[in-house]
């Protein structure tokens, strides 16, 4: 393909950000135009004008990036000018209406679109001082694309117009794999507008530096330093050699689980809950991607309530949640394990990262499972199996995913109370969930441990974790509580709700989870607003985005004098 044998010559000069940033507005205005031909009942303009534009408009964004050029037209056949007339051929036939050429020229224009993408992150990565701003500038990019997206009339039904602040706060709930929504996604939103939550929920999950960088290598371009660190800095500082490897196996893996996911909710999903116009397998795959991303959107219209009594909210998304919310650092080290367990090497203990993020999802997971238990059985007076099922689920959600097997309003105080403190901790570094992270958490305990014993340094497995980690946890759990605070403070003002359900919205928020006690369809549209910002930030991280916002700055090389002070 000549794109993408453009893309990675090591020889073309590379264009400047501001024919990149021209190109990427003329492939914008191409996909806008698909948008005008589907995204509307009917189509604003001609369907030959809309063919026209989106056969032309993608190829002046090539002609002004530089993939398409007069001088190199004996390198590549899509710049010689057989390849330019044709080009013109195709927009003058359907500008004429000799042809009809949806498919390709949608295509076009939307590879047209990523092309550009690509390339504008990569010279971003080059040219900006402070890299570590792509990494939540991509977030906001993303939502809002979705946002426009979900805005379109073919998105929701007629009769359920969205207006543009629920349009945001879905997208950006998708895209952050929150999981709160202002309007029901079974019946407020058209299929086009659920498979625009899906790819949102996806590409949130994956990251979409990650995401852009794979499609990038799949194309044939090399990373450069610069961009290894910047897509390091967006996974929890994961060692900016070994990135490239890790980038495909996010994906690989992500795309491997879901699609199994995906094969045993299609089988296992009851015929009896299926409404008249879904689709199973859209049911398996939609479900199957807001599991593993720990976004908990659903399309049944009552989270998975319906699923109660069958397996397979059990047998498959509780997995799924849970191997989504471990981290893709830990699957990398399980995955070299038995690689090197059936090889001649020697092989490999897990990583201290390893072993301290399992020994904390478990005791999280038992601790949140004997809690609800024993609150939801004393409240209802009896022990039944049920039981056991509701609090191994709620337990598992809880850690970020957002499903529920359960009305919410059947839950005891003692038990929302223990979903807020599991929300809080949350998922572990380099997963798709959200909170302080496993890892923070057990750092700090292990912290408070070494503090009683006398010990000078905090251990964990025999092995002696640096000051400064132990610092950087403080300051992850200090801005999420800050963040909780102010959210819930602000909120305190512009509703009328009990506090309760606002705070509890407001860790979910923040934490990336989604559970609520009903508090999200009755807030203002200030009160939106606040959660949306609550989302994102939860999202980023409150701590990268003040760093990517301040910048790097150099070691200091010399010490003041030390003093101490009263702690009390």
């Amino acid at each position: 393909m000549a794109i993408a044998r453009d893309f990675r010559d090591p020889k073309e000069t590379r264009p400047g950000l501001g024919r990149l940033l021209l190109a990427m507005l003329l492939a914008i205005a191409a996909v806008v135009v698909v948008a005008f031909e589907h995204g509307y009942h009917e189509p604003l303009l001609h369907a030959a004008i809309l063919e026209a534009g989106q056969l032309f408009l993608p190829w002046l964004s090539l002609v002004v990036a530089g993939d398409i050029h007069w001088r190199r037209a004996s390198r590549t056949r899509w710049s010689n000018p057989v390849g330019v007339v044709g080009e013109c051929g195709l927009a003058a036939a359907a500008l004429t209406g000799i042809m009809g050429l949806h498919g390709p020229a949608e295509l076009l224009s939307v590879a047209a679109a990523v092309t550009m993408a690509l390339r504008l992150n990569s010279q971003l990565a080059r040219s900006i001082s402070n890299p570590s701003l792509l990494f939540p500038a991509s977030f906001l990019g993303l939502i809002t694309v979705s946002t426009f997206l979900l805005k379109l009339p073919s998105a929701t039904p007629d009769e359920q117009p969205i207006n543009w602040v629920d349009a945001a706060f879905t997208a950006t709930s998708a895209v952050c794999v929150t999981g709160l929504a202002v309007r029901d996604t079974a019946t407020g939103f058209t299929p086009f507008g659920q498979a625009v939550i899906a790819a949102s929920i996806q590409l949130g999950g994956l990251g979409v530096m990650i995401f852009g960088s794979t499609l990038a290598l799949l194309f044939g371009a090399r990373l450069s330093f610069r961009e290894n660190v910047t897509l390091s800095m967006a996974l929890d500082e994961y060692p900016a050699h070994r990135i490239t490897r890790f980038a495909w196996f996010i994906v690989l893996v992500t795309l491997g689980l879901e699609a199994i996911g995906a094969l045993i909710l299609y089988v296992t999903w009851p015929a009896e809950l299926i409404r008249p116009g879904d689709h199973r397998l859209w049911l398996a795959v939609f479900h199957s991607i807001s599991a593993f991303c720990n976004a908990g959107f659903d399309i049944t219209g009552e989270s998975l309530i319906g699923l109660r009594a069958h397996g397979a909210p059990y047998f498959a998304i509780v997995p799924l949640i849970i191997i989504g919310g471990l981290g893709f650092i830990v699957l990398e080290d399980f995955h070299r394990l038995i690689m090197r367990r059936h090889g001649r090497r020697r092989v490999p203990r897990l990583s201290t990262h390893t072993r301290l993020v399992l020994a904390t999802t478990a005791a999280l997971l038992i601790l949140g499972f004997v809690v609800i238990l024993i609150a939801q059985a004393r409240a209802a007076g009896q022990f039944t199996g049920q039981h056991v099922l509701d609090a191994l689920f709620m337990s598992t959600t809880a850690r970020t995913a957002g499903f529920t097997s359960m009305p919410m309003d059947e839950l005891t105080p003692g038990s929302r109370f223990m979903l807020m403190l599991l929300m809080s901790v949350g998922g572990s570094p380099g997963s798709t969930a959200g909170g302080m992270k496993t890892t923070v958490f057990a750092v700090l305990v292990l912290s408070i441990i070494s503090t009683v014993r006398g010990r000078d340094e905090v251990e964990a497995f025999g092995r002696a974790l640096p000051d400064g980690l132990v610092k950087r946890a403080g300051t992850i759990a200090f801005g999420l509580v800050g963040v909780v605070s102010l959210a819930a403070l602000a909120l305190d003002l512009t509703e009328t709700i009990r506090f309760e359900p606002l705070l509890f919205e407001v860790i979910s928020a923040a934490t990336t989870t989604g559970l609520s006690l009903g508090a999200t369809d009755d807030l203002t549209p200030a009160g939106r607003i606040i959660i949306v910002a609550t989302m994102f930030l939860g999202r980023v991280g409150p701590l990268a985005l003040l760093a990517s916002l301040v910048g790097m700055h150099a070691p200091i090389d010399y010490r003041l004098p030390r003093d101490t002070v009263s702690l009390g």
